[in-house]
């Protein structure tokens, strides 16, 4: 019988890992799998954040357009406050701001008789809310003009009645008709769970813009 010499068990040897060898690949594919895994992750984070910024802009959007059609239909405005299914306006020697917008399309103003579109905020849901009546015998509808609550403080109110010079000075008196500035802040996006702050993903929401009535246009 012929027995294996050294240097076969030498050979033998040779071709199996150690456990530095070992040790190594095993830390390796770790690092490997980690790495594709934090990029995954940071794929889609960044995808959250893109989904963040494009549901503000859609937000935004929607709300100006709404705005924008009521407004410029308008044949007589006025700002005040609406609370419990009761319109006040804001006194015809002050600043013509409020926190509620009344629209009247037609040439009576009652609101008795309509049609009339009415924007508030509403304190309950901090969210500003349309609705409307078109006159007796017929229904009106309710819709929520932002899906985010709003943070508007007390020297910014909703909606501000400005000079027609182009200026944006508040007017002091009360007009019929006038251009009116939209100004709303946001606190939180439609995810509760991101708050607009600094150093979050998302430090600023508003929308700011100044909307004319169509028969002012035409003067």
């Amino acid at each position: 019988m012929k027995l294996p010499g050294s240097q076969s068990n030498a050979l033998r040897g040779s071709r199996a890992f150690t456990l530095v060898e070992a040790m190594v690949v095993s830390v390796t594919l770790i690092v490997l799998i980690g790495s594709v895994i934090m990029c995954n992750l940071f794929g889609l984070a960044m995808s959250v954040r893109q989904q963040i910024w494009l549901g503000a802009s859609d937000d935004a959007a929607k709300a100006g357009g709404m705005l924008m059609v009521d407004i410029r239909q308008a044949n007589t405005l006025y700002v005040g406050t609406y609370a419990n299914n009761v319109w006040t306006q804001t006194s015809t020697s002050n600043q013509q701001s409020g926190s509620a917008l009344l629209i009247f399309t037609a040439t009576n103003s009652t609101v008795a008789a309509g049609p009339w579109t009415i924007y508030y905020y509403d304190p309950t849901s901090n969210n500003l809310v349309r609705t409307n009546f078109y006159g007796a015998g017929s229904n009106g509808d309710y819709k929520l003009v932002s899906a985010n609550p709003i943070t508007n403080d007390n020297t910014h109110q909703i909606f501000t009645e400005v000079d027609q010079s182009g200026t944006g000075t508040p007017i002091s008196n009360y007009t019929t008709l006038a251009p009116v500035s939209v100004y709303l802040s946001f606190s939180k996006l439609q995810n509760p769970q991101i708050n607009i702050e600094s150093g979050s993903l998302v430090d600023l929401y508003q929308i700011m813009t100044t909307i004319t009535p169509r028969l002012l246009l035409q003067q």
